[in-house]
């Protein structure tokens, strides 16, 4: 385990990029993959026909296909009372994943699907979950977790400039918590917590960082640094409070695409995304995803998913093309030197 001060060797980059598992990302049996490789871990201009073809192949990827097989005529997977049950079946958890995979924004199934979303927003900006019948009472209004990740994934789906997402934005600002989290205990959950909630805290500054990249803006750089903050106040996934314990087990799993789980890939993601690389208090994250890489340069997907629906994204156990793109691309964003053993 390294912490401050340690120093450390940053030579187990050196092959980071190398040609095998790039062209492993690149097969086209995962147009989602192929896509995402060569538009952001490659840099290849969106207009570029490689990413053209790639894009236009995931809507027949069986993942997706099977998903979108069962939206119905208003956009969403639900009945429009609640879009968040039944769990991991209505529209929600469909946005979610679907924002991650590279779907071109400009589809009529996709904007049909994030104007449903809407629909579970208030005036002032909060996403609720529509579970209660009176979003004031709901308590997905104050949830850093939901909001979050609708954020992200309305950004990620083209629509940062739209001003319903600015108010929301502008909420998850409001509600962001003195230690620089986001929690539960404002609407009654873990309130003897000392801290906020790292799955609050990470779907909030997904959704900020998601929405300053395209906005182009500065106003949320402190709200990001202090989101930050928090997370590398506990070395990403130690106890600060009790001799740097593992807080949970699932923690150091490494699991992608994300959906209602806090892991180190999630986490040293959004620092580095963040333009942080050279905090000491990562390091000790850095070093275990490191050394969860395979002798051929792949990760595995280690923890099971929340539901069955998901397993065509990958099984526990097994190589991952979703967790080794988002491992290499933050090894990407570190500096030459000075990094992990």
């Amino acid at each position: 385990m390294l912490f401050p001060g340690q120093k450390v060797n940053s030579r187990v980059f050196s092959a980071v990029a190398d040609k095998a598992v790039i062209e492993w990302l690149l097969e086209e049996s995962n147009p989602c993959i192929r896509c995402l490789t060569l538009a952001r871990l490659l840099g290849y201009s969106p207009e570029c026909k490689e990413v053209r073809k790639a894009e236009r192949e995931i809507l027949q990827y069986e993942p997706v296909k099977k998903i979108l097989s069962k939206q119905r005529r208003n956009g969403g997977w639900d009945s429009s009372r609640t879009w968040y049950l039944p769990k991991y079946k209505s529209t929600i958890w469909q946005l979610l994943i679907l924002s991650q995979t590279g779907i071109n924004p400009g589809l009529p199934i996709v904007k049909r699907m994030c104007e449903h979303a809407f629909r579970f927003q208030t005036p002032y900006g909060a996403f609720h979950s529509g579970i209660d019948r009176d979003a004031e009472s709901d308590w997905g209004r104050l949830a850093g977790c939901l909001n979050g990740n609708v954020v992200a994934s309305l950004c990620q789906l083209g629509r940062a400039h739209d001003l319903r997402v600015r108010k929301a934005v502008d909420h998850l600002v409001s509600i962001q918590e003195s230690d620089g989290g986001w929690g539960c205990r404002s609407f009654g959950y873990h309130r003897r917590d000392r801290h906020s909630c790292f799955m609050g805290t990470i779907c909030a500054l997904e959704g900020f960082l998601e929405f300053q990249e395209r906005d182009g803006s500065n106003r949320l750089n402190q709200p990001i640094s202090d989101a930050c903050e928090f997370l590398l106040m506990h070395r990403l996934y130690r106890a600060d409070h009790h001799r740097w314990q593992v807080i949970r087990s699932d923690f150091p799993k490494l699991r992608a695409p994300w959906l209602v789980n806090y892991n180190i890939l999630r986490a040293l993601c959004a620092i580095t995304r963040a333009g942080i690389t050279e905090d000491s208090r990562m390091h000790d994250a850095l070093s275990v995803l490191v050394r969860k890489r395979k002798a051929n340069g792949r990760w595995n997907l280690e923890a099971p998913w929340p539901s069955t629906a998901y397993l065509s994204f990958g099984r526990t156990g097994t190589e991952s093309k979703w967790v080794t793109l988002k491992a290499m691309s933050i090894l990407r964003r570190l500096p030459a030197t000075g990094m992990v053993d």
